[in-house]
């Protein structure tokens, strides 16, 4: 691919139908030609998302105003600024760090039909051990960290389910651009096939492919050059799959595969180009010409009057000397650029951090700001939630062969927005709701979505409420309805003054 300029996605580059390669792999499971024909047909997406990857990188050669020359390419002197603006990183991260700063909660839901499905109340409590011992030893936050940024630059990402050298089940995010993924339906989070591949180089330097295929049956491994593969034969134990299903799927961005900045790339190359040349005017004005009027002097007298300056004319009819500038109107060129940053964040669904606004609105207000985010945010959150059910579901049959019970419809993920909180306009919201007659668990979840557990939170609330005493109890006791016994506090006085008079 040409990395001087990445336009709009074409045809070409979009994620290819795998159809015929899915019947002819039911057919007759997979070769050392199929797997070639998948990785040569995966080419052009692969180095789109490649070279989209390496813009995010900042790499010199793959951002196009790097490769950008001088209008007068014959003249070796000319000014040529090439100025880049990270947008494209901006709207990436922001995304990244909004939707993934705060890391996804995994939780085993503690519900009656939740219990009775897995086998009981020390069933849950087990399969809740050992799911949460699973997302920390898989450090899940930095794994769904990954998984969001692939995403979001390339359009998808792979995440491949293994067992490691000590028998543990692990975790891992695969690059899209190493990952061909195959599904009958379409939907890269369900799949049925897929190609893990990327080159091996050796101390010789030599260079070949390997290439690892993943079904519901053993990984098949094949090493060498592409269109000439060769498989490698595996021992049992390495090639067999307990999952019983292809353990690597594919998270997309959106149902489009297509990276959060992609179409706002030609106005952040117009960005680029128009700085730059403002940059080159401002230097240009800096290095102004200067005019010898009607003064006898050669180069030397130039190169003193340079270097001293200090100018000494020798002219018999008032010859001057002075710099010649031009005057400019900057408003034509600070009026486009404001115009294609703002169309940057409108058209990439970005916000734009300096706008004032965001130093005086509320907590409200900067939400309503950021509703493109949202939709973005809420896309890709519904491809999570659906690859993180096909995930739980190939762990919960090799969990079975441990005699552990997974169901993975009972696996809860809870999405955090990480946004800066304004609590006492939540808690104001939230009393004003139970002023309204709402019930306190509605008003609770409404006004503080970052809460994961309301239930928890009104049993805490309620556990306070007994520590706290009535001021009319005499001695602390109190009945059932909150009034006080004391009656009942007497006695309870007097067997506690006579427990402590017993030796």
């Amino acid at each position: 691919m040409n990395h001087k300029n990445i336009p709009v996605r074409k045809e070409l580059e979009l994620y290819p139908d795998f159809g015929a390669e899915i019947r002819a792999l039911d057919e007759r499971g997979a070769s050392p030609e199929l797997v070639s024909r998948i990785i040569e047909r995966h080419k052009d997406c692969r180095e789109r998302m490649i070279a989209l990857y390496r813009r995010y990188e900042v790499l010199d050669g793959h951002v196009p105003i790097f490769n950008r020359q001088p209008r007068f390419a014959e003249d070796e002197t000319a000014i040529n600024n090439r100025i880049s603006n990270d947008f494209f990183g901006e709207i990436c991260d922001f995304k990244i760090g909004y939707f993934a700063g705060k890391p996804i909660a995994y939780s085993y839901n503690r519900s009656k039909d939740s219990t009775e499905d897995t086998g009981g109340e020390e069933a849950v409590e087990e399969i809740a051990k050992a799911l949460s011992d699973f997302v920390a030893l898989n450090n899940f936050p930095d794994v769904d960290m990954e998984l969001t940024k692939f995403a979001t630059v390339c359009g998808y990402a792979g995440r491949l389910l293994y067992y490691d050298t000590d028998g543990q089940e692990r975790v891992r995010c695969v690059k899209p651009f190493q990952a061909a993924i195959l599904s009958r339906t379409g939907d890269m989070t369900q799949p049925d096939y897929a190609v893990w591949y990327y080159p091996v180089t050796d101390l010789n330097g030599s260079t070949k492919l390997h290439a690892e295929f993943y079904s519901a049956g053993p990984l098949q491994v094949f090493e060498g050059q592409l269109g000439a593969l060769e498989e490698t034969e595996l021992p049992a134990k390495q090639a067999a799959n307990l999952f019983e299903r292809c353990p690597l799927q594919g998270v997309p961005n959106n149902l489009e595969m297509l990276g959060d900045a992609e179409k706002v790339l030609p106005l952040i190359d117009d960005y680029d180009r128009s700085l730059s040349d403002q940059s080159n005017d401002v230097e240009s004005f800096a290095s102004a010409y200067m005019v010898w009027d009607n003064v006898q002097a050669d180069d030397k007298d130039i190169e003193r009057a340079q270097n001293s300056g200090t100018i000494i004319t020798r002219s018999k009819d008032g010859g001057k000397v002075y710099f010649l500038t031009k005057d400019g109107d900057n408003t034509l060129a600070k009026e486009h650029l404001d115009r294609v940053e703002d169309n940057i964040y409108r058209f990439s669904k970005t916000p734009n951090l300096n706008d004032e606004a965001f130093g005086t609105a509320s907590g409200i207000a900067l939400k309503f700001r950021l509703t493109g985010l949202e939709t973005k945010c809420g896309m890709f959150q519904a491809k999570m939630q659906s690859a993180a059910t096909y995930l739980f579901r190939c762990l919960s049959t090799a969990w079975a062969k441990r005699h552990l019970t997974l169901d993975p419809l009972e696996v809860d993920l809870k999405f955090s927005r990480n946004f800066p909180l304004d609590l006492l306009s939540e808690a104001q919201a939230a009393q004003q709701m139970i002023a309204a007659g709402l019930p306190k668990r509605v008003a609770y979840s409404l006004a503080f979505p970052e809460i994961d557990d309301v239930d928890e939170v009104m049993q805490e609330i309620d556990a306070e409420k007994d520590d706290i005493l009535p001021l009319d109890a005499e001695d602390g006791q109190v009945t059932e309805d909150g009034t006080a016994d004391n009656g009942r506090a007497a006695e309870a006085a007097n067997a506690g003054a006579s427990d402590r008079r017993t030796p």
